[in-house]
């Protein structure tokens, strides 16, 4: 961890707002005494959505209050894409500046109100995030530093090299003056990466150790500066073994030296390794996407076939630097289309319907979420969208249409579909997510469990017609009340109400369900029927915006995990994580089916309900099996242009997800904090959530073997072991402090010298 990545923590952390609120339109930085500007240039190399405020200087993201304001309303070039929150640092301005209106400089009155409509980023007690606040507190990185002038002083001259420091090797001690000074002589491989990334400034930086910088670099690299940058960029682009650590500290964080990618592009710089050299990669992705362009007027067996050989042309590059630096975005596309093109060769079958929603949840909703992976790798602005649209389209459609006829006769066959009922649970609050289709849902499940909470995903079937108003209410279950009368609207009744949303909720209320409003998080109340929440606009967002749905499925999916680990947190024993129907996605348009409107009462996109025979299947209507529900074969549409559509019988539509989740066992993570010898005796430190975790003392950190302590010990309550070495032969002798869990695996080491004074 470092600090440029808990600087983006704590302002991703800022962007929060709970369900309902308008997110933030800026996060505003204050800064009183401009102690964070050393660190501005290397933000805005990082942060594309980094802004400071000053001189008017729009290439380096640099402009007066006005200018900034432009910015925040996305009226200006330089303004960040959308979906991309603008950050505004305000050097020498306070957060009582701001607040205090009435007495603000008229320099900074424009950017009062974004303290209202934005967020802005302080500490929790209120006050401007300072550096030695952000370095020390726990919100930050938790350092413990000496808090005298003399360091103080010493992390404002070393605060832009703190930016490559692992945090890990400064905890466990307390930090003064000599350890940050220390950074600027210690690391001629990041000292050496800074000035290729910008040897002007670097020199002008560095005057006062300049010498020392050149010595170092021809002892440790064999290159001199002052000859300038072309023989050091020559010796790393062609693999030169002595600058290969160079090259390893420049892929762990491209992005934090542009001006050593552009050196690299320079034709001098041609690489024997040809990922070395953006020009390469750059040429390699206009080709790519060429070759892409042409898939759209293929059929879908062969565009499958050549989405497979790109693969094995391009694939390799997704391991280049390059792809961490965002210029290789058709190669990372190319990922999820192979996993299209392989899905989608063969379209679900099974001899039932039973067994068909059997294979589509076990995985054939794989290739759902591969097409929505791919629609998401680019904005609906980007000129690359399109491509991918069309690309998406000639191998998705035809699985998706064939799936869905084979799914249809079944459904045929069978009659009809056989909808089980949610069951409500004393301490269980059931979620409801509208339109939450399956391969959302498993997404959503393995999100949970990467965050150590138990998923268990199963699935059921929606009713026909695949749409709200009739399948919320199955959900909702009300027991024997329900019924259908007319069907014009695809509502059923409860006794003589439409069972309207508001109807079926006062229904569960008056059945002892406890029933949240909007978005409020409560603990149990001990209801015996346990408790009903909603979350969630995935079916909405995708009939107003079908063409930024996928990128907005993934923003979904984060969300739905996030409400229902608070209200696991809340007291819930379980989630049970329940929703209406599916829904088709073809981003260039479902084919159009004719229904003339005078054989229709109602047609919606997927369902209609017909006046007398219909040249088109129909169903029972799941409220009353007298009424049929007509609905277009394969992935048809009654209506001309529908990207996003429900409402009829397909596996996306009808199979549904179920998921319970509850919280799992809490992984046990160890770390070693301090190691004191006194003697043979050897105390160590440890923070664990595990007292059990144990401590041993080896010569070889992986065989157990080889310990030479007399007895293992248990960290305990206290977080301490202490370890006696028996043979006075080991002392000086290198080894390893080794930490274990209970079934002898390592958890963490640190290498140590025995006796060690």
């Amino acid at each position: 961890m470092k600090l440029l990545d808990k600087l983006r923590e704590s302002l991703a952390r800022t962007l929060r707002v709970p369900e309902g609120q308008a997110l933030p339109v800026a996060i505003v930085w204050t800064d009183a005494t401009g102690e964070w500007c050393s660190l501005a240039p290397v933000l805005r190399a990082a942060m594309p959505e980094f802004f400071t405020w000053g001189d008017y200087r729009p290439e380096q993201r640099m402009g007066p209050a006005i200018w900034l304001k432009c910015v925040v309303e996305r009226t200006l070039p330089e303004a960040p894409a959308l979906g991309t929150t603008p950050i505004l640092y305000l050097p020498n301005v306070s957060l009582e500046t701001l607040r205090a209106a009435a007495d603000c400089p008229p320099q900074w009155a424009p950017l009062i109100e974004l303290q209202y409509r934005g967020r802005v980023w302080h500490q929790s007690n209120g006050r401007d995030w300072t550096v030695m606040a952000f370095l020390t507190s726990n919100e930050g990185l938790g350092l413990e530093i000496a808090q005298d002038k003399r360091t103080e002083e010493a992390i404002g001259r070393n605060l832009p090299l703190l930016v490559d420091v692992d945090i890990h090797t400064m905890s466990g001690r307390r930090l003064d003056a000599d350890d940050f000074d220390r950074l600027s002589v210690s690391d001629p491989i990041r000292d050496l990466l800074q000035w290729l990334n910008a040897p002007e400034r670097f020199e002008e930086s560095q005057a006062d150790r300049w010498v020392a910088f050149r010595n170092r670099c021809q002892s440790e690299f064999g290159i001199d500066p002052a000859d300038g940058t072309e023989a050091a960029i020559k010796a790393i682009a062609e693999g030169d073994h002595g600058l290969d650590p160079v090259w390893l500290r420049f892929s762990e964080s491209p992005a934090s030296y542009p001006g050593v990618s552009k050196l690299l592009r320079t034709p001098g710089s041609l690489a024997i390794d040809e990922s070395r050299n953006p020009a390469i990669n750059e040429s390699e992705e206009a080709e790519l996407r060429k070759d892409l362009e042409v898939l759209a007027g293929l059929d879908q067996a062969t565009a499958a076939a050549r989405v497979q050989a790109l693969e094995a042309q391009h694939g390799v590059r997704r391991t280049w630097v390059w792809a961490r630096t965002g210029l290789s975005p058709w190669a990372m596309a190319l990922e999820p289309l192979v996993t299209l093109a392989k899905l989608s060769k063969s379209p679900i079958g099974g001899a039932t319907v039973e067994a068909a929603a059997e294979i589509y949840a076990s995985s054939g909703y794989l290739c759902d979420w591969a097409a929505i992976d791919a629609l998401s790798r680019f904005r609906e602005t980007s000129s690359d969208a399109s491509t991918m649209k069309r690309v998406v389209q000639v191998l998705y459609e035809p699985w998706l249409d064939a799936s869905a006829r084979h799914f249809q006769e079944l459904v045929r066959k069978a009659g009809k579909l056989v909808v089980s009922t949610v069951p409500f649970e004393h301490d269980v609050c059931t979620l409801f997510i509208d339109g939450m289709r399956f391969d959302i849902g498993a997404a959503m499940a393995a999100e949970l469990e990467q965050r150590g909470l138990i998923a268990r995903v199963g699935f059921r079937f929606s009713p026909l017609p695949t749409v709200t108003a009739t399948a919320k209410a199955v959900v909702m279950t009300i027991p024997g009340q329900l019924h259908g009368a007319s069907a014009e609207d695809f509502t059923p009744l409860l006794g003589i109400k439409q069972a309207t949303a508001p109807v079926l909720r006062n229904a569960l209320s008056a059945r002892g369900v406890e029933i949240f409003e909007n978005s409020e998080t409560r603990f149990p109340s001990g209801a015996a029927s346990g408790g009903w929440a909603e979350f969630g606009a995935i079916d909405s967002y995708g009939h107003a915006h079908p063409d930024d749905l996928a990128i907005r499925a993934k923003t979904e999916v984060i969300n739905a995990a996030d409400r229902v680990k608070q209200l696991l947190d809340a007291g819930w024993k379980k989630v049970r994580v329940v929703t209406d129907h599916g829904w088709l996605l073809l981003p260039k348009g479902l084919p159009k089916v004719d229904l003339p409107a005078y054989l229709t009462a109602t047609k919606w996109a997927r369902c209609a309900l017909a006046k007398a025979d219909a040249p088109v299947p129909s169903y029972p209507w799941h409220w009353n099996p007298d009424i049929r529900i007509t609905s277009p074969q394969g992935i048809a549409s009654f209506r001309a242009g529908d990207k996003y559509a429900h409402g009829g019988v397909s596996l996306q539509e009808c199979v549904v997800p179920e998921i319970v989740v509850e919280h799992g066992v809490e992984a046990v993570h160890a770390s070693i904090l301090s190691v004191e010898w006194r003697g043979m005796r050897c105390k160590v430190k440890v923070e664990t959530n595990d007292p059990t975790v144990r401590v041993d003392l080896r010569t070889n950190w992986k065989q157990v073997g080889s310990s030479i302590v007399a007895a293992i010990k248990e960290v305990g309550a206290g977080g301490e072991a202490n370890l006696v070495v028996v043979d006075d032969k080991h002392e000086g002798s290198a080894a390893m402090v080794v930490l274990i869990d209970s079934g002898g695996a390592v958890l963490s080491q640190k290498s140590t010298s025995v006796g060690e004074k």
